[in-house]
């Protein structure tokens, strides 16, 4: 795999995490881009940065698929959270919950008399009721996973899009609340894009970026 520059935008603590999230997904890479898998988790936390998320949510949102999708499990995350978080304003319980309230738990594996319909309501269920520093991060991940797929996938979009509307809805207490506008109007835009047929965004009316419409505090 290529080298890889840690964002600028992390401080001291988030990059010591952005490493870890490195090396614990390895090769992995986007389905569309083929990019490094890692660009999805700095995207995702430069979102919460960029909405007055915490050290710690920062930290979260890069490590919240290593439960998931990496053979890293939660007692060697809790020790590395542990070590790294000693001396500073992070807390390494509060990382580790949230990361493991965004790892999916109803996974076909796990559930195998459900099917993925089934699954998703009851994953939907599961994160309405997981902590908002926890429902913020979802928010951002699913911003940056609507425009990926929408853009890439038109087929699977018809699919994931539904599934991600009933979500949402369940994380609209997540602060702060232009975040949550953002993922709706992301969602909004990526559900009108999969039912026309054409582009319904000519370049010569684009919409407004939406961090015109929802900014974020400096």
């Amino acid at each position: 795999m290529e080298p890889l520059e840690c964002p600028s935008f992390l401080t001291r603590l988030e990059r010591i995490a952005w490493e870890f999230a490195v090396e614990a997904h390895g090769e992995q890479r986007r389905k569309f881009t083929n990019e490094p898998y890692v660009k999805h988790l700095e995207r995702v936390a430069h979102t919460v940065k960029k909405f007055d998320g915490t050290t710690g949510m920062v930290m979260a949102a890069l490590l919240h698929d290593v439960l998931e999708d990496t053979p890293v499990r939660p007692k060697e995350l809790e020790a590395f959270l542990e070590e790294i978080c000693d001396g500073t304003n992070a807390n390494a319980q509060e990382v580790l919950l949230w990361v493991q309230e965004l790892t999916d738990q109803f996974i076909k594996s796990a559930y195998p008399g459900h099917n993925r319909k089934r699954r998703k309501e009851m994953e939907v269920q599961r994160l309405g009721s997981v902590s908002l520093p926890a429902q913020a991060i979802k928010l951002a991940d699913i911003i940056d996973n609507t425009r990926d797929i929408a853009q890439n996938d038109r087929n699977f979009a018809k699919v994931y899009i539904p599934e991600i509307l009933a979500l949402v809805e369940v994380l609209k207490n997540a602060q702060p609340f232009r975040l949550y506008l953002l993922a709706c109007y992301e969602v909004q835009k990526a559900l009108f894009l999969i039912q026309k047929k054409k582009d319904p965004y000519p370049v010569e009316q684009p919409l407004p970026e939406p961090e015109d419409q929802f900014p974020a505090s400096e």
